[in-house]
């Protein structure tokens, strides 16, 4: 990263950057939204609809959890903060994406909100065995 000293890069891909976050939201509300649609019917899932409807859930929840990021210290961090940040962006982006498609019109973007968040508790106790596992190797 010698290159790129003195640019700022390295404080936007640190976990209290935002580049990082917004990564780790979009894939997390991606996964929690595919997931959810599928129903558990992951062979019919495998559509460009789908993909496209989880993408677009994926980006409007990286978006929404930017905004909160910029308002808030990042350099306080914590697993209830994580959970909750990426259950409000993935209940904002779900609602957006499509319609619910299963009543009542809240119903699926809250149950995608829960697994988002669940996807957020298991990065977060994933990243330190993660470390440690290469240190060492």
């Amino acid at each position: 990263m010698a290159i790129l000293s003195g640019t700022g890069t390295e404080s936007y891909l640190s976990p209290n950057g935002l580049v990082r976050p917004a990564f780790e939201k979009f894939a997390g509300a991606w996964l929690a939204c595919f997931a959810v649609m599928a129903h558990g019917d992951f062979a019919n899932a495998l559509s460009l609809d789908h993909v496209g409807h989880a993408s677009l859930c994926g980006t409007i929840g990286a978006l929404v959890a930017l905004a909160l990021l910029m308002q808030m210290d990042r350099t306080i961090n914590s697993l209830q903060r994580q959970m909750t940040i990426s259950a409000f962006a993935t209940f904002i982006g779900d609602v957006f994406a499509h319609p619910s498609h299963f009543p009542p019109q809240w119903a699926e973007p809250f149950a995608t909100a829960g697994v988002s968040a669940g996807i957020a508790a298991v990065l977060w106790f994933a990243r330190p065995l993660v470390k440690n596992v290469l240190r060492q190797s």
